[in-house]
């Protein structure tokens, strides 16, 4: 009997032990699992960009049929054009993808007998002239160098917007007596998509200076 009693007492002293030990200890943080639906989630996928190098480049010369212009454009645009009695004119469009791209467009204009930007103007800006007639809104005019189009024959950028929401710019210049106009439109929505291609343009654009500049008789 005498040898029960210090188990007795061993084993009660451990039970104090641990009940103390276990109302001592901090509670642990409260994990709340995240629900499986949140987990799989998945995250909203961005518009895939193909990076400009891995674009094909197409080559417009036009100087083989005796128009004064070359260009580069990515594949995904079509360039077509040439010259009539009132100039020439050349469209890179989008090929038909089924979006608002179809509508967007880099258009080159090289009036007969117009010399300078300010032979331009009163056909762009003026009462019946182009942003009167596409029913366009001017937002700005930039006379002089421009950091938006660093370009040599850039002389008056007008920026525009239209009631479906279009976007655009309207450049003018002149390169070897010749006045230039060129039509930047877009939707607003997809500017980064217009613009990752109409840059290509813009930038490899040249004037061949020995076929202007243009008279009515030479387009």
């Amino acid at each position: 009997m005498k040898a029960t009693k210090p188990s007795c007492l061993l084993t009660l002293l451990t039970s104090i032990t641990l009940v103390a030990a276990t109302a001592c200890a901090p509670e642990a943080p409260d994990k709340k699992p995240v629900p499986q639906s949140r987990q799989q989630e998945p995250a909203a996928e961005a518009e895939p960009i193909r990076p400009g190098h891995s674009r094909i480049l197409q080559s417009y010369d036009g100087t083989a049929y005796q128009y004064p212009i070359r260009a580069q454009y990515p594949d995904s645009m079509q360039v077509d054009g040439g010259c009539i009695g009132e100039g020439c004119g050349f469209s890179f469009t989008f090929a038909p993808r089924g979006n608002a791209l179809d509508d967007a467009e880099v258009h080159v204009f090289l009036p007969a007998a117009a010399h300078s930007a300010d032979d331009l103007e009163p056909s762009v800006t003026g009462p019946n002239g182009l942003i009167a007639r596409a029913g366009w809104t001017v937002n700005d005019i930039e006379s002089g160098r421009s950091e938006a189009f660093p370009y040599d024959w850039v002389q008056t950028v007008i920026s525009f917007s239209g009631d479906r929401g279009q976007s655009g710019h309207i450049l003018l210049g002149e390169t070897s007596g010749q006045a230039v106009q060129v039509l930047l439109k877009y939707p607003a929505e997809m500017a980064e998509a217009y613009w990752r291609d109409a840059e290509i343009v813009l930038e490899s654009l040249e004037f061949e200076e020995e076929l202007l500049p243009l008279t009515s008789s030479s387009s």
